[in-house]
């Protein structure tokens, strides 16, 4: 819990500095490719992200999932936290849509402790404008433990800018 506290606080650190912030408020799912990775299947979590601007392509993301650790004696939260980079491809911009690639690294977390960020992941994803200050932002990434492939992760949320 105090990793996830710890993500939060330094997230919001981040955000006094950043000159123009979004806020994304998604839904995760974590699929594994049969490996005995994760404790298998992760439950569909709740996930927030802050995106910093670093220029126009490219945003620093720190974000942390959470969801409720099931089929278990005790109930408690799992999921991921990190970082990741969210790089604009020019060439599939227009004014109210974009496409991008994220890369970053990850660590899990759940009521048996805290492992650190040794997860890494690449991803595609759009944003659509809904409107001035709201996009939806769909993503599929493809996960790693070190350099082995072991899942993917869908994402599908709302961004306030």
């Amino acid at each position: 819990m105090r990793t996830i506290a710890s993500t939060i606080l330094f997230a919001t650190i981040l955000l006094g500095g950043a000159a123009a912030q979004e806020l994304t408020i998604a839904v995760s799912h974590y699929g594994s490719f049969g490996l005995n990775d994760l404790d298998g299947q992760l439950p569909v979590s709740g996930e927030l992200r802050f995106s910093l601007p670093i220029s126009d392509r490219f945003a620093l993301e720190p974000f942390v999932t959470a969801g409720s650790e099931q089929g278990r004696r005790r109930a408690g939260s799992e999921g991921f936290y990190g970082a990741q980079i969210r790089q604009r491809l020019r060439r599939l911009t227009s004014p109210s849509r974009y496409a991008f690639v994220t890369y970053g690294a990850a660590g899990y977390y759940s009521t048996s402790g805290a492992y650190p960020p040794v997860i890494g992941f690449f991803g595609v994803g759009m944003q659509q404008g809904i409107s001035k200050r709201v996009s939806f932002r769909p993503e599929v990434q493809l996960i790693s433990f070190h350099v082995v492939p072991i899942g993917y992760r869908l994402v599908a949320g709302v961004a306030v800018h």
